[in-house]
């Protein structure tokens, strides 16, 4: 049989923590090597001198379109 056997699946909840904790671990390694700072329209940490990746917003401004997880909710740019 081709597929993968019931018992070798990984969940979608497993597999969606594990991304998750690494991007967590990514952005604190780069907080030890390049500054950060908190995003001024939703208040989460960021790269200083970048587009926040969690709300598309830099100096106060919408730069970049994001789509949200829940509803099909597009925040426009």
């Amino acid at each position: 049989m081709a597929g993968i056997s019931p018992r070798k699946k990984i969940s979608k909840h497993k597999s969606r923590t594990r991304h998750s904790t690494r991007e967590r671990l990514a952005l604190k390694k780069l907080s030890k090597k390049y500054s950060t700072s908190k995003c001024n329209n939703c208040g989460k940490t960021k790269l200083s001198h970048r587009v926040c990746p969690h709300c598309g917003y830099y100096k106060g401004k919408q730069v970049i379109t994001i789509k949200s997880k829940s509803k099909d909710t597009v925040v426009d740019a």
